[in-house]
């Protein structure tokens, strides 16, 4: 018995907190419906005292803070209240959770609390409907059902403040914030946009490049790319073009650029290849195209296809086509590009039969280094060789190519651009004209200089130039002459004015130039650029002379005024273009280039005479008493009695009296008597003689005269043999005076040194010298075909047809043809030989090889031959 009343006494002290807890639980719910706010306060802060941790109590504390009657109301005190007890319920004892059961409630009546109060705060975020609103709800209710759709209108209103900006910056800093929302992709797209616009408005080009390295992944790039790759490629500079490779990685600018540089004209593409990463199959293509563009090909047509061949008659492309260039016909076709029509289509292809370009263009000009200037329906664009347009077809034309950039029309106007369209210069001039280093350009009629490095500084600039000349006078590639009304200006490449304002005239025939001032004369060397500071009175020169008047004294120097020069000069006259007289008072002298003087006197007759052209050796011939004195290089060679003394050869000369020519020796002794009507200058060792009306010659190296029986001027067949007339009739005469052909030829021309083309009665032969044999006889024509010391070969015609015959091999193709044409060149020929049926409107064309050996046969209408056949 005492044992049973002490275990239900132990029992009910257990349970009697538990009682009383769930008591003062319904207690605070009975108060709180009956809207008595200050019981349930009293009663939830003594169970707080009590159990700071009773999820029962936090539970009413809840309903209180969420009951709109409660003064104290305040949802988010509630939803903490809440919080805890949905989170002090999971942490619980049975004791706690018997409680709640005492109490009537259940873990479903918190979930549900906590639902509605988050509805609640999450209808008042809505209310509001501001940023503030749902950021503060975002932060306190994060575990709200409404949670992700708050976010979703919370980055909504972000993004529309966003949009109401509208900057880059401000899209910046909403991705930054807020990566996952979902309107991301949107101020992706709008940050990429205004970030591109904003850095990159100016365009230049270092602007472009400092962007893509602060955005590398700009959905822009490859634009931007395409930007940077026409500038670095415009001027085709290999070391920009270099500069792009090791730059850039952009698999289609990367090859363009590659292509570019191998077409650049001189430039050594393998120098490249250890230095930037070239694939092995682009080396090998561009290898192969090498070898096939110096192959010269010709056409065939075949089942109404044309065909390209090689000389050797292999076949060369696969395809066939429609309709090829009209010259490709004629043979020999070096172009690299192949003007083609397939399927009604005009093509341009390269040596591989891969299609360069496609469209209905007029004509296509090659500009060098891989540019073609291609016309389309009347204007002209800018494509590569490699197969990649550069400039559309919106210009009038593209006239010129020089060192990187193009002469370009627009409108009758004439402008400078890059290969790819940056301008330089805008279309505003009548004509622009590149001679040597100089840029000349005119409007209205007046003209102005520059050089290409002054155009290429004005990209994206504005171009001025001075158009002060009425004319232009490139001298080389450093100097150009430029005319002002009765002034000449000297521009060098540079453009530094280098001739003072009073300049009247400039003459750059010599070594030295000589300027003619307002009131005298200076000197400018050219090779140093280097104006004289002196000015003279008078001025006088020669090729091997120079002379200088100041204060009435000459100054002579030898061509050019850093020679020492001759000074104390009284009077100075310049002989021919060789010889200086000069006279201190009475003593005068004559200076030869080599400075060699000869004593001379006033009023003496002085002659200067030599070849035609200018050598190192030079004579003078002095009139003293009646005698003519010659002296080469200052050296007194004889003396003789003549009214006139001249050049023959440097080993001869012709002395004249009472009328007649002879000729003597550089010892004065008579070679030839005194009595022929005239005697030329000698051709290697051969002058031509005139007497009595006859022509004949003296050998003057091996000093015989040739016969004076002729009626024409001798002319040289070769070294040793000379074409002679006699009664109309040619022949040929040795230079030892042996007749070796009998005049009886009405035309001889030179085959070899030992066999001649003659004609006679009409028909030609080559005619064997020695034994006067002919090897071929019965040529109503002939042309060559091929013309060398080593090799001859004659397209020949007699009364059966047209066939060819080569000099050591005869005739290699009959003469049984109605025509025959080379379609191959001197090095390697393929014949074209054509046989007509007229009767049956048939042609019969046979293909030979250079060997004479026949390839392949083709019969065609006479309306499909038309279109085979070369009209050259």
């Amino acid at each position: 018995m005492k044992k049973g009343l002490l275990y239900f006494t132990a029992l009910l002290l257990f349970v009697l907190p538990i009682q009383l807890s769930a008591e003062k639980t319904k207690q605070a719910l009975r108060a709180l419906d009956k809207g008595d706010f200050e019981k349930v306060e009293e009663i939830l802060t003594k169970s707080m005292r009590e159990d700071s941790l009773n999820p029962a109590t936090e539970y009413v504390w809840a309903l209180l803070y969420s009951n709109e009657d409660y003064p104290k109301y305040h949802l988010d005190t509630a939803h903490i209240f809440i919080q805890y007890a949905c989170e002090h319920f999971r942490l619980q004892d049975e004791d706690h959770l018997d409680e709640l059961d005492d109490a009537d409630l259940y873990e479903y009546d918190l979930k549900n609390k906590k639902i509605a109060i988050d509805s609640l705060a999450f209808a008042r975020a809505t209310s509001l409907h501001t940023i503030k609103g749902y950021e503060h709800f975002i932060t306190y209710y994060f575990d709200a059902a409404d949670f992700a759709e708050a976010v979703s209108i919370r980055n909504q209103l972000e993004f529309e403040e966003v949009q109401s900006e509208h900057t880059w910056q401000a899209y910046r800093e909403f991705m930054s914030k807020f990566p996952f929302a979902a309107q991301f992709p949107k101020a992706r797209i709008q940050y990429d946009k205004l970030v591109y616009e904003a850095r990159t408005k100016t365009g230049r080009i270092d602007e472009l490049e400092e962007f893509l390295k602060d955005e590398p992944k700009t959905p822009y790039r490859h634009s931007i790319e395409k930007k940077i790759f026409e500038d670095y490629v415009g001027e085709l500079n290999p070391e920009r073009m270099m500069d792009f490779l090791h730059s850039y990685s952009n698999p289609v600018f990367s090859s363009r650029t590659l292509k570019m540089l191998f077409h650049i004209d001189g430039f050594d593409f393998s120098s490249i290849s250890d230095l930037i990463q070239v694939s092995d199959n682009f080396m090998d293509s561009v290898s192969q195209l090498e070898v096939l563009n110096k192959m010269p090909l010709t056409v065939t047509l075949r089942n109404d296809r044309f065909h390209f061949l090689d000389l050797e008659g292999n076949q060369f492309l696969t395809d066939s086509f429609q309709s090829v260039k009209d010259k490709y016909r004629c043979g020999n076709v070096l172009d690299d590009l192949l003007v083609v029509q397939s399927q009604n289509k005009s093509l341009l292809l390269n040596r591989n039969g891969a299609i360069v370009f496609e469209g209905n263009f007029d004509q296509v000009n090659d500009l060098g280094s891989g540019l073609l200037a291609i016309t389309e329906n009347g204007k002209v664009g800018l494509i590569h060789k490699s197969g990649f347009r550069l400039l559309p077809a919106d210009y009038d034309d593209l006239l010129a190519f020089h060192n990187g950039l193009l002469v370009f029309e627009q409108e009758e106007n004439l402008g400078v651009m890059g290969v790819t369209g940056n301008e330089y210069v805008r279309p505003q001039y009548d004509n622009i004209s590149i001679n040597e280093s100089f840029w000349v350009f005119e409007k209205n009629g007046l003209f102005g200089v520059t050089n290409i490095s002054k155009i290429k500084a004005a990209k994206g600039n504005l171009f001025s130039i001075e158009m002060p000349f009425e004319e232009v006078e490139v001298i080389n590639k450093k100097y150009i002459i430029g005319f002002e009304d009765d002034a000449e200006v000297l521009i060098d490449h540079d453009r530094q004015v280098l001739s003072p304002p009073s300049t009247k005239r400039i003459n750059t025939r010599h070594e030295t130039w000589v300027l003619e001032l307002a009131d005298g004369y200076t000197t400018f060397d050219p090779e140093l650029g280097k104006l004289s500071s002196n000015v003279y009175q008078n001025v006088t020169q020669n090729i091997e002379w120079l002379g200088l008047a100041r204060n009435d004294k000459w100054f002579v120097y030898n061509k050019n005024i850093y020679d020492e020069p001759i000074i104390g000069v009284d009077s100075l006259k310049l002989l021919g273009e060789d010889i200086a007289i000069i006279f201190r008072g009475s003593a005068g002298m004559a200076i030869f280039p080599n400075k060699k003087l000869v004593e001379i006197v006033e009023d003496q007759y002085l002659k200067s005479i030599g070849p035609k052209l200018q050598t190192d050796t030079h004579y003078l011939v002095i009139r003293e008493k009646g005698e003519n004195i010659l002296f080469k290089d200052g050296v007194e060679q004889f003396r003789i009695v003549c009214d006139e003394l001249g050049y023959i050869s440097d080993s001869a000369f012709y002395v004249k009296k009472n009328g007649s020519y002879g000729a003597v020796g550089l010892d004065g002794r008579l070679i030839m008597r005194i009595r022929y009507d005239a005697i030329s200058q000698a051709d290697n060792g051969v002058a031509p003689v005139l007497y009595r009306g006859k022509f004949g010659a003296y050998n003057f190296s091996d000093r015989i005269l040739l016969r004076m029986d002729y009626q024409e001027k001798l002319k040289s067949y070769n070294a040793d043999l000379f074409i002679v007339n006699a009664d109309a009739k040619y022949g040929l005469l040795d230079r030892f005076n042996q007749v070796r052909v009998v005049p009886e030829y009405e035309k001889i021309a030179y085959w070899s040194d030992t066999t001649f083309l003659g004609q006679k009665d009409g028909q030609w032969a080559i005619v064997d010298v020695k034994s006067n044999e002919s090897v071929l006889s019965g040529v109503h024509y002939y042309e060559y075909i091929k013309d060398s010391p080593d090799e001859k070969i004659l397209l020949i015609r007699n009364e059966d047809g047209y066939g060819i015959y080569h000099s050591a091999k005869g005739i290699i193709i009959p003469t049984v043809f109605h025509d025959v044409i080379n379609l191959g060149n001197d090095e390697k020929q393929l014949y074209f030989t054509e046989t007509a049926v007229s009767e049956a409107g048939i042609y019969v064309v046979v293909y030979y090889d250079s060997e004479g050996n026949k390839i392949s046969s083709e019969a065609y209408r006479s309306d499909v031959y038309e279109n085979l056949v070369c009209e050259d």
